[in-house]
């Protein structure tokens, strides 16, 4: 029985450092850097390959894509479903017209035949050189925009996950950056991080970590925000937590 009981642990922990392999494979490299920007990612992964997903690239017409997501379920089965998540952005993304259009197709592409038990909460931006943001979100958690007055606003949208549903629609919305805003899309792995005590690290805690390191740009950021929420949950991470910082120059 031990040897059995080992033997299955041996397997899940190949599986997991397989499909673990496989998202960091997929999360992107070099971030490019358009005018009067910079963007930042920042990625601490948990004991379980729990899915998340971010992604930043130029489009033709000299917008940025901007892309975070979280899928359902861990190990391998999260790891293939981003797999096909990363496959249908970057297909879909260079010839669709809107964030709602990418959505749309992206959802359609990841549903599958029958009843649905996989799903993704995703947030696709479209970054224009007019400093506009034009947006959607699938059923993804709030991004945070912190004005360079320190005033706070989330900007909205509350459309279903993807995945599920295949004649779901999706619509646009749109934000104007200013210089010295800064932007944050995150997972709920940051938000919903743990203490000792069961306290989520939240949007409060989020908000306090921005206005204190701020300063230091979005690298800054990208970096030290995961470092403080790992420490805040005592180094046990349940979920990964990831985020994309940008910051308008």
């Amino acid at each position: 029985m031990r040897r059995l009981g080992g033997a299955k642990r041996a397997t899940r922990e190949a599986e997991l450092e397989e499909a673990r392999a496989l998202q960091t494979q997929l999360l992107p490299g070099e971030i490019p850097q358009p005018e009067g920007f910079r963007i930042a990612c920042g990625w601490r992964p948990s004991t379980e390959m729990s899915g998340d997903y971010f992604d930043v690239f130029s489009l033709e017409d000299g917008c940025m894509a901007l892309c975070i997501a979280d899928v359902s379920g861990k190990g391998a089965a999260a790891a293939a479903l981003m797999s096909d998540l990363q496959g249908a952005v970057r297909t879909f993304a260079p010839r669709s017209a809107s964030p709602a259009e990418l959505c749309t197709q992206v959802n359609q592409a990841l549903c599958r035949p029958g009843p649905q038990t996989r799903y993704v909460t995703m947030f696709y931006g479209m970054l224009g050189r007019d400093r506009r943001l034009r947006y959607e979100s699938a059923g993804h958690c709030l991004p945070l925009l912190v004005r360079r007055d320190g005033g706070v606003e989330f900007p909205a949208s509350f459309s279903g996950v993807i995945g599920i549903f295949s004649h779901w629609l999706y619509q646009n919305q749109e934000v104007e950056l200013h210089p010295g805003d800064c932007l944050l899309l995150v997972t709920d792995g940051i938000l919903q991080a743990e203490n000792r005590r069961r306290e989520e690290f939240g949007y409060r805690r989020l908000i306090a970590a921005v206005e204190r390191g701020r300063a230091g740009g979005a690298d800054a950021l990208a970096q030290e925000i995961p470092a403080s929420v790992v420490e805040f949950c005592g180094g046990k991470l349940r979920d990964d937590a990831s985020l994309i910082v940008v910051c308008c120059e």
